[in-house]
């Protein structure tokens, strides 16, 4: 009986316990300040200060999620549905030479083919990358489908959620169809 229960417990431990994974359809190279950025880093847009971002991910709280690095300081920021943070540890999305990444016009959710996941939640939910224009730049986010917004903050400032904004798309190259 002391068996049983233990299984019991250990399978509804681990039920509970879903891990995030990574992005494996995509290459991602391991940053910081002290790595040299890779000349084909895919960017993403800018900070207000007028430094370049680039696509990111970090993990935090089980989760994988996408950032935007600023390559100068060093400093991935990320979000998640109630905060704003960083980490000085991250990866950069590299691109392929046979893909193209653009951004594309979305909203409300919509899944759009070739979207960039770059991992999961731990609720096992994919993390795409997005990105909006606001506070003085334009600025990549976090997109859970299942949220239908694109969640975005930078430092101080106040936390946006956008229903219309840009998701990042691979697309083959050559024949301009999507991955």
């Amino acid at each position: 009986m002391y068996k049983a229960a233990c299984l019991v417990l250990a399978l509804f431990a681990v039920a509970l316990a879903v891990p995030s994974t990574y992005d494996t359809e995509h290459v991602w190279k391991a940053g910081n300040l002290s790595y040299v950025v890779p000349d084909n880093a895919v960017l993403g847009g800018f900070d207000p200060y007028g430094f370049n971002t680039y696509v990111g991910r970090v993990i935090y709280a089980n989760s994988i999620l996408p950032a935007r690095v600023v390559v100068e300081t060093g400093v991935a920021y990320f979000n998640t549905e109630t905060l704003s943070s960083k980490l000085l540890v991250y990866d950069i999305l590299v691109a392929e030479r046979n893909v193209n990444y653009v951004w594309v016009r979305s909203f409300d959710g919509f899944y759009e083919k070739g979207a960039v996941a770059v991992g999961t939640t731990n609720k096992n939910e994919r993390v795409f990358c997005c990105r909006a224009k606001t506070d003085g730049g334009v600025l990549i986010g976090t997109l859970l489908l299942s949220q239908k917004l694109c969640i975005i903050k930078h430092e101080t400032l106040a936390l946006r959620k956008f229903d219309k904004y840009e998701v990042l798309v691979a697309q083959a190259k050559g024949n301009g169809t999507l991955y």
